[in-house]
């Protein structure tokens, strides 16, 4: 799960930079653009979601509680 979360992640990176210079340098429409950039985002924020509470988990177990 790590894999693909972390394959997701780079392939966010890699949308959210193609649209931004799709939008400076005017390659296709701005929805479109838009779009790719917003599925990035989307691919990113998920990713560093599932790092995170993947690593609250792994902290939780090493915790004991009373």
């Amino acid at each position: 799960m790590r894999t693909v979360t972390f394959i997701g992640g780079i392939t966010g990176v890699i949308l959210a930079i193609l649209a931004y210079f799709a939008e400076i340098n005017s390659w296709m429409q701005t929805g479109t653009a838009m779009a790719l950039g917003f599925a990035g985002y989307v691919l990113i924020i998920t990713a560093v979601a599932y790092f995170l509470l993947s690593w609250l988990y792994q902290g939780s177990k090493n915790i004991e509680l009373l």
